[in-house]
């Protein structure tokens, strides 16, 4: 029912996350905000209550999403290219967000970048028209903003956009989604990762690091800091199960790590209502 755009810009209207940890169902909305059902299954003659224990909160946009997840590097280059509004603005994009470590790891790559060379790899990051989930995420390739191609790669139970590793998945934004990667990503390299090697790769060859974290000058240190923040790539699509999605069916599709999960629809099509398994435990979402 959240569909109003001063609120959202998400096609069918926002969504909300739901997995088990146990026993216990939680439900996960903005800033990766817990509210645990603590009584389910309440049935009336519209449908069904679950009574939970704190109040949902709405996704914000881009910028304060970026803030509170303190990616001041990513927000400061954004706004260092004029993009913000656009961001801010935009309807059913995912947005491959590198942390600020990721920045820092090549930090002499950007010391002369022009600001359209710094439009271009920005632009590399997000898909437009598309929400990718979670659960949609399965070896594929995918067109970005400015036209070149995301390879999508699972393996052993890690996420790879190209060698970038998928590090915090699936926060939500008025706009869509946004999963937190370990590296910059290249336009020019389209090299993909590998699971056994350690540590965050680097498209950027010669690349050194810098003792300051680039574009974060003038960016403010958030006040409120997305929580559940996932370190562990083992965590990464680690456990996937057959849940079926509200007003949805039970047919199967395979999703991240090839293993089965039901969905109400096809994988990655805008605006999806469908199921994910998250990681950790099996989930799925259901418009809000």
């Amino acid at each position: 029912m959240l569909n109003n755009t001063m609120y959202s810009n998400v096609t069918g209207g926002q969504v909300v996350e739901c997995r088990l940890e146990g026993s216990t169902a939680e439900i996960i909305s903005g800033l990766k905000s817990i509210a645990n059902v603590t009584q389910a299954n309440l049935n009336f003659t519209g449908g069904v209550v679950h009574v939970i224990d704190s109040v949902l909160q709405i996704p914000g946009n881009f910028s304060s999403v970026a803030q509170n997840a303190n990616l001041t590097a990513l927000l400061g280059a954004v706004n260092a290219t004029n993009l913000t509004s656009t961001l801010d603005g935009a309807s059913d994009i995912t947005i491959f967000a590198p942390s600020n470590d990721a920045f820092q790891n090549i930090a002499s790559a950007l010391g002369n970048i022009t600001a359209t060379q710094a439009a271009a790899v920005l632009e590399y990051h997000v898909i437009n028209g598309t929400i990718a989930y979670s659960s949609s995420l399965a070896n594929t390739t995918i067109k970005t903003l400015g036209g070149a191609n995301l390879t999508i790669t699972i393996e052993n139970g890690t996420v790879f956009v190209n060698s970038a590793r998928v590090v915090n998945p699936d926060i939500l934004m008025a706009g869509g989604v946004m999963h937190i990667i370990d590296s910059v990503l290249n336009p020019a390299n389209n090299a993909t990762g590998n699971a056994t090697e350690s540590g965050a790769a680097t498209a950027y060859s010669g690349a050194s690091s810098g003792t300051a974290v680039p574009f974060t000058s003038g960016v403010p240190t958030p006040t409120t800091t997305i929580v559940d923040l996932v370190t562990s790539t083992t965590q990464v699509a680690a456990s996937y199960s057959s849940v079926v999605a509200a007003g949805g069916s039970a047919a199967s599709t395979a999703g991240a790590g090839g293993k089965s999960s039901s969905t109400g629809g096809a994988a990655m099509h805008t605006g999806a209502v469908g199921a994910a398994a998250l990681f950790g435990g099996a989930a799925f979402f259901a418009n809000v």
